[in-house]
């Protein structure tokens, strides 16, 4: 049986993460609106990548561990 590093980021951290994503929150609003309103052509790319990099805080923030962690 092999075992799983289940070692999770303290809470503090978590919620200072949190907190420095927090912005991020409107900007992924802001592109699931232009895209339920078919204004696909206004999204740019940063706006892309600074959806994705909140999204991950915040898997990181609910998980309290990083993804890929604990593999040999």
């Amino acid at each position: 049986m092999s075992e799983k590093n289940t070692k999770k980021l303290p809470p503090n951290v978590r919620v200072m993460i949190a907190l420095c994503a927090s912005p991020t929150l409107m900007v992924i609003a802001f592109l699931f609106y232009n895209l339920y309103t078919a204004q696909w052509r206004e999204i740019g790319i940063s706006t892309v990548i600074f959806s994705l990099l909140g999204g991950f805080a915040y898997y990181v923030v609910i998980m309290g561990k990083l993804p890929f962690t604990g593999r040999k």
